[in-house]
């Protein structure tokens, strides 16, 4: 037997519906093919799933008499037991029979097949929207970046730089502003934020703590702002960022995780 004729008896193999010899074939067959053995799996968990939603019907009380009553009658006009005599076999009358055995096995097939496709279309789908969450994500992070590069090349663009303290040693930030006042912060390497907290940025100049807004790291601890800087804050001032509740404060009560020199 071929490759082929191996396949072609995974769908009777799955439904039951194989005579001994050719299940001792197929089996040796499956030891040593892993695409049969895959493809195997996929039909007998099928079959098993039509099986399971399958729902058992019985007659109505109706004709369950009507046959009960006919086969009554039947055995009235009879008057005795016919000796049943076997029929002699007829090849053309057991072929008939394998057509159709051989029809259901492929309408079967037909209908695991479909359920089998019908998964792994769920599960490709599934795959779908998560990559192209992932690329939105991606072209977002890509825009960010672009529009920090643009305000750090510009004529009047200027760029401070935060490091870690000694509760997150491997953070960093970069904050980047004009003379406008428009300013990017990117951090990297945050602490996730409990819950209900949230970093916060503060402008300090002559010891007088301004607060600018809240951010949220993602899972990797890199966060991005934008927000617009006072104006006395946009010559020698001092950038911090701590951690405070969720909807900000006028005053700092965290402690500082980034902080830019003097």
């Amino acid at each position: 037997m071929t490759h082929e004729d191996y396949k072609e008896l995974l769908a009777a193999k799955a439904l039951s519906a194989l005579d001994a010899a050719d299940v001792r074939a197929l089996t040796t067959h499956l030891g040593g093919c892993a695409d049969c053995q895959s493809e195997m799996v996929e039909l007998v968990d099928a079959a098993a799933l039509l099986a399971y939603q399958a729902k058992p019907l019985e007659p109505s009380t109706k004709v369950r008499e009507q046959i009960l009553a006919s086969v009554h009658a039947e055995v009235q006009r009879e008057g005795n037991v016919l000796a049943f005599e076997r029929p002699s076999r007829n090849i053309w009358s057991s072929l008939g029979s394998f057509g159709v055995l051989a029809a259901t096995l492929a309408f079967m097939a037909l209908i695991v097949g479909l359920a089998v496709m019908w998964q792994k279309n769920r599960t490709m789908q599934s795959e779908l929207t998560r990559l192209q969450a992932e690329m939105k994500q991606t072209q977002a992070q890509r825009e960010r970046e672009r529009a920090m590069g643009e305000l750090l090349t510009s004529p009047d663009g200027h760029m401070a730089k935060l490091s870690g303290t000694n509760v997150a040693p491997g953070a960093h930030a970069m904050l980047a502003y004009d003379k406008s006042g428009h300013a990017m912060l990117m951090a990297k390497g945050l602490p996730s934020a409990p819950e209900g907290m949230a970093y916060q940025l503060w402008y300090i100049k002559d010891n007088k703590k301004m607060p600018g807004k809240v951010f949220t790291p993602d899972a990797a601890g890199n966060g991005m702002l934008e927000d617009q800087i006072p104006a006395v804050a946009r010559d020698a001032a001092v950038f911090a960022i701590t951690l405070e509740p969720k909807s900000g404060v006028q005053a700092p009560t965290g402690s500082i995780y980034l902080l830019s020199s003097s």
